[in-house]
């Protein structure tokens, strides 16, 4: 039994002011010579859009109390985890008997 011969598809060719990068991702990324970039018009200044961006809103005390709750919440889940894990008690930890939470 023979195999049918199958039809290649030709890759495309690579344009010709750009070049393939050397880095490890070479497949992924395409990447320009510093003199193609400077004909191509690419601007390398902050774009209007960027610059212009509208003022940011206050943050929300009510929304900024719900992430300060949420951060201490996984804080003391990470503690623990940690002290069930090396088996201490809390009543142990120099943080505990000093009061200060990072020591």
């Amino acid at each position: 039994m023979s195999r049918p011969a199958r039809n290649r598809i030709p890759k495309p060719a690579v344009p010709s002011g750009v070049r393939k990068s050397s880095s490890s991702n070479s497949g992924k990324m395409l990447a320009m010579t510093y003199s193609d970039s400077i004909r191509s018009g690419i601007n390398r200044y902050h774009s209007d859009q960027g610059l212009n961006q509208p003022p940011a809103k206050p943050p929300d005390p009510v929304e900024l109390q719900r992430v300060r709750e949420q951060k201490a919440a996984a804080q003391i889940k990470n503690m623990e985890d940690f002290l069930k894990m090396n088996g201490l008690a809390l009543e142990e930890c120099v943080s505990y008997q000093t009061g200060m939470k990072y020591r």
